[in-house]
């Protein structure tokens, strides 16, 4: 008892701060040496580089002013704030608002404010938040209490993704159990009555205005779209996520980053919205922004979909983005002339330019990087990372998700040098692999004993989804809604107000 009354919070202050693990970068900075860790956006923050004070909205709108003084989620600029706690140690950092935090309480990662560069990371990263840590008996107390006080200087934090909704359109699907369980087709008919709001197309059966006659219900049944399904021979590739399973760690991104020779860009690219990586994990928030209890969070892993009938293909004026016969959206590197077209024309957002000579394909001097973060980028050891079986993209090429088509290849392969047929499972991309939930199915899509045949077309079938599907794009990318084990979502109903609020 006695232990138990020495460790408990006895919080006299207005906050308290908490000083916690980022997932990575380490307890101690353990991984903070590894760039690739540290431009892997954080799963909630979406922060690359930094550490921060995590605050809630609450707080930074009433109590700091957040609309004048810098501390609201968008802005690249983040107000900095000086934190102390009663043995008189302090640290300055940027704020970063989070929708969820106790308006009493401020969260600072650990395994920042190195004072030496090493190797490829750079010095000077944020700061070191073990000056807040303090004992309690003999105890190292990770919470204490704390006095925050404003400063006049600014900081930029480099954030992938600023907006915190989906905005009720049709990228996240989720719903409760107890909805799942009263009428599991629940899904069928949002995106029944969706695609009608969002298109014109009419099929031949719709002589009486019969509103259920905008699609083709039947093969909607089979083949989980309500577009017309042309058949596809031989292998067609495709993948599935599980949005119940995905826990948003990050672990698919960097598996891509190292397998697919993805670059890092450093800070200052980030901040230009230059980053690089082929599958993001997107994060969205609903509940009511005043009630932190009701907030919940769901994770997005995004990549390029490889639509059949992809909007990114008939746009680039030297057909270097096209379809094969395996259902890839692939790209022809040497071909590409950097017009742009094919990413401004993809609704998912997916695609990378190289705006800079990021690994030394050209090895141009002024193609290094502005900040020091790869001054080694011409060194034959440093270069010895790469995947000799990827292409190394050069300055002003585009590049995205290519489903690891090196993989695909090499499991085609084994499986002609067998003689044998291509077996479900011999193929797998570097997300799949990495994913420690295994939200990740991928296979041949036309072979009716794989995992990704079966769980579209029996397993699944009321949860599966296509992000963007009425816009006729295709995509061989689908989704499993997010059902959670709740009576509601949110503390309350859809008349009050708080169901899927945006935030």
């Amino acid at each position: 008892a006695a232990a138990i009354q020495a460790v408990q919070p006895k919080s006299n202050s207005e906050y308290e701060v908490i000083v916690y693990q980022k997932i990575s970068i380490g307890y101690g900075g353990t991984w903070s040496n590894n760039p690739w860790l540290q431009e892997m956006p954080d799963p909630i923050t979406k922060a690359t580089w930094d550490n921060y004070i995590c605050m809630s909205p609450n707080t930074a709108k009433h109590k700091f002013n957040a609309e004048l003084n810098g501390l609201n989620q968008v802005d690249a600029n983040k107000r900095v704030l000086k934190v102390t706690i009663a043995n008189g140690h302090s640290i300055e950092l940027p704020v970063v608002v989070i929708p969820g935090m106790h308006d009493q309480v401020i969260a600072i990662a650990t395994g920042f404010g190195r004072t030496e560069k090493v190797g490829m990371a750079s010095a000077n990263r944020g700061k070191n938040a073990f000056e807040l840590v303090d004992y309690k008996g003999e105890t190292l107390s990770y919470y204490n209490d704390v006095t925050i006080e404003e400063t006049n200087n600014f900081y930029p934090i480099a954030i992938t993704q600023t907006h915190m909704s989906y905005e009720d359109r049709p990228i996240v699907r989720e719903y409760t159990l107890e909805e799942f369980k009263t009428n599991p087709r629940a899904l069928d008919d949002s995106r029944k009555e969706e695609l009608g709001a969002y298109t014109s197309l009419q099929w031949e059966k719709n002589e009486n205005d019969d509103p259920d006659a905008f699609f083709d219900l039947d093969g909607f049944k089979e083949h989980g779209t309500m577009y017309p399904v042309h058949e596809k021979h031989g292998i067609h590739w495709g993948m599935s996520i599980d949005l119940n399973t995905c826990t948003g760690c990050g672990a698919c991104t960097v598996a891509c980053q190292a397998e697919n020779n993805v670059s890092v860009v450093g800070k200052d690219e980030v901040l230009l919205n230059h980053e690089m990586a082929w599958i993001r994990v997107d994060r969205y928030f609903s509940g009511n922004p005043e009630d932190a209890d009701s907030i919940q969070a769901v994770f997005q892993p995004m990549m390029c979909q490889h639509c059949d009938n992809a909007p990114c293909e008939n746009v680039c004026p030297v057909s270097a983005t096209n379809h094969s016969q395996e259902g890839l959206n692939q790209m022809i590197y040497n071909r590409c002339i950097g017009t742009k077209y094919c990413a401004n024309n993809c609704p998912y957002k997916v695609r990378r330019f190289n705006w800079f000579d990021y690994n030394g394909a050209d090895a141009f001097a002024d193609n290094l990087y502005k900040d020091g973060v790869r001054d080694d980028i011409n060194d034959d050891l440093t270069r010895m990372v790469l995947n000799p079986d990827v292409t190394v993209r050069s300055r002003g090429v585009m590049e995205k998700c290519t489903f690891c088509v090196q993989r695909l290849q090499e499991s085609k392969l084994a499986a002609k040098q067998a003689g044998e047929p291509l077996q479900d499972g011999a193929a797998k991309t570097a997300c799949q692999t990495a994913c420690p939930t295994h939200a990740i199915t991928f296979g041949n899509a036309n072979d009716k004993n794989s995992a990704i045949h079966k769980l579209r077309k029996e397993e699944y079938r009321e949860r599966i989804y296509y992000v963007l599907e009425h816009l006729h794009v295709l995509p061989n990318v689908n989704y499993l809604s997010k059902i959670r084990n709740t009576n509601s979502i949110v503390a309350g109903t859809e008349e009050d107000g708080l169901y899927h609020q945006h935030i």
